[in-house]
């Protein structure tokens, strides 16, 4: 079952909650759609199906969903510190494969082959 309005509900006093989603569960609902994409996304990265199941990466839907919410409401600084809870979650589970911060992750270098006599001019003088 996948973690649920009423469980993300739970996780904060229904004063925040309202102050999070002015009063709007579907600001909530939203949110916990885009978390379950993000970790989705991340286990895809790291080449795994995901067990939305799993007690860890129900809790990491639950800290993204948090920091969608409190992103939503311009509250940075609390939605950065739950963005990482989730992230430090799924590490857990998946490794360093999982996205850190603006784009970090598994770095990858790339490569090309240029056919021979195909370089820019450019290139043909740099590579002299």
């Amino acid at each position: 079952m996948a973690v649920t309005l009423e469980e993300l509900k739970a996780e904060l006093s229904p004063r925040i909650y309202r102050v999070l989603t002015d009063g709007e569960d579907a600001v909530a609902e939203r949110a916990l759609v885009k978390a379950r994409a993000w970790v989705v996304a991340q286990y895809k990265r790291c080449g795994r199906e995901p067990d939305l199941e799993d007690e860890i990466v129900r809790e990491a839907v639950l800290k993204r969903a948090l920091y969608e919410l409190y992103s939503y409401a311009e509250n940075e600084k609390v939605a950065r510190d739950k963005k990482e809870d989730a992230r430090e979650l799924l590490e857990g589970v998946l490794g360093d494969c999982v996205e850190g911060e603006e784009g970090e992750g598994v770095r990858t270098t790339a490569a090309a082959r240029v056919k021979p006599g195909k370089l820019s001019p450019l290139a043909q003088e740099m590579g002299r």
